[in-house]
């Protein structure tokens, strides 16, 4: 098996990759697992990532998520293609030019593609624009659209892709929520395709429920009171990526703050990772920032230590913080949207909000904070058992293993 993914370890797509190239070499009996990535970088390439991220700018959509427009392909991946008589390709993150769309022809017969979010059958956007309700992925872009301006990149890479892909039969695409299974089957690149569900999986024996003691020493490394009510965020990427919805949380605080009396606020702590630690007040509520957590047994104790977490995303492909947080026990509150209602269970497993409004949010916030400690208790072991039924690793494998079985079959029979 040869793995493609841009990276190993920066981002989210990084980190789901790594789980599946971990996962592959468990269950591998027949030879090596090799894995491609942009880690260590060729100087050469790098120009050519620099050219194809600044003609990007020639496009302005208004639609503030990451372009790509993949006009280059990492040597290293095209020459793992050349010989393809011994392994199965499996291909994740492949922008930042780790793979052109001008060689998506080049791909061998019988890989699998798994995507990590909508850039695959949209354009050069990685998620469709949250308010456009035209569709384009689904109807088809076109070069003249009403508020883009400069040269239109959408219509170009969408017209590619689909001249490259929409009639291939070879491949097979895995998307890792039901949401992202129904847009890639009702788009124009790949409604003919054979497109999958294969979630990301949860360790669940990480990210479980920890004892009393742990839980309450880190409290004490954090200054915090038992009585102390505690909402967790992830701060990666928030202030960077509009959709992971900052603004909208930041918003819900502010809101939520007129509606508590002054010894609950005080009662109330925020507790963010993933950006720079230190200590601040988020609209009259403490905050602490934690930072980058590497060690995933450090962020099963900090969902541990949370009553809740708090995802406030616009879309999610997935939803690993709070497949995470729930595998932990822990209660989520996230809107209404995307991969997250694979995970989340309406006042089952957490709180769902009205998409995308911050007043239903605080609502949400404030509805969990009246909550006994028992309701919270029953949500999160409904959370927990859940994760464990549809997302741990001995589900995964059977289904990922029913992939490759199926893969190595078209591999064999080798028509495009």
């Amino acid at each position: 098996m040869v793995i493609i993914s841009f990276s190993l370890c920066k981002g989210g797509a990084a980190i789901a990759a790594h789980k599946f190239f971990r996962l592959f070499s468990d269950i591998n009996d027949e030879g090596s697992v090799k894995f491609i990535n942009q880690d260590e970088l060729f100087r050469a390439h790098l120009w050519k990532r620099f050219l194809s991220f600044f003609l990007s700018k020639t496009q302005c959509d208004h639609n503030f998520i990451k372009h790509s427009l993949n006009l280059f392909s990492y040597p290293p991946v095209l020459k793992s293609f050349e010989n393809t008589s011994d392994s199965l390709h499996h291909l994740h993150w492949i922008n930042n030019d780790t793979l052109s769309i001008f060689d998506f022809n080049k791909i061998p017969s019988g890989s699998i593609l798994t995507l990590h979010d909508e850039w695959l059958y949209c354009g050069a956007e990685h998620y469709y624009k949250v308010s456009d309700k035209k569709y384009d992925f689904i109807n088809g872009y076109s070069f003249f659209k009403k508020d883009v301006y400069g040269l239109h990149w959408n219509y170009i890479i969408w017209r590619i892709k689909k001249n490259k892909l929409s009639n291939r039969r070879d491949l097979i695409y895995t998307v890792p929520s039901k949401w992202m299974l129904e847009r890639a089957k009702s788009s124009m690149v790949l409604r003919n395709s054979d497109v999958r569900l294969l979630p990301n999986p949860i360790d669940t024996d990480v990210f479980k429920s920890l004892s009393s003691k742990k839980i309450v020493d880190f409290k004490f490394t954090l200054s915090l009171d038992n009585e102390d009510f505690i909402f967790c965020f992830g701060a990666i990427g928030g202030k960077k990526n509009f959709l992971k919805g900052a603004h909208l949380l930041d918003e819900a605080l502010k809101t939520l703050h007129k509606f508590l009396s002054k010894t609950t606020v005080k009662r109330v702590k925020l507790i963010d990772f993933g950006g720079v630690v230190g200590e601040s007040n988020i609209h009259g509520f403490h905050n602490i920032s934690v930072g980058h957590i590497s060690d995933p047994k450090d962020l099963a104790l900090l969902y541990s230590v949370a009553d809740c977490v708090i995802v406030p995303s616009m879309v999610e492909s997935f939803g690993q913080v709070a497949a995470e947080s729930l595998a932990c026990s822990t209660p989520v509150i996230c809107f209404d949207t995307s991969g997250l209602k694979d995970i989340v269970y309406h006042k089952k497993s957490g709180l769902m909000a009205e998409s995308f409004s911050p007043n239903s949010l605080s609502e949400c916030m404030l509805t969990m904070i009246e909550m006994s400690l028992e309701e919270r208790r029953v949500m999160g072991e409904f959370g927990r058992n859940h994760v464990v039924e549809m997302f741990s690793y001995p589900i995964i494998t059977d289904q990922y293993i029913e992939i490759i079985n199926d893969a190595k079959s078209v591999k064999e029979k080798g028509f495009k």
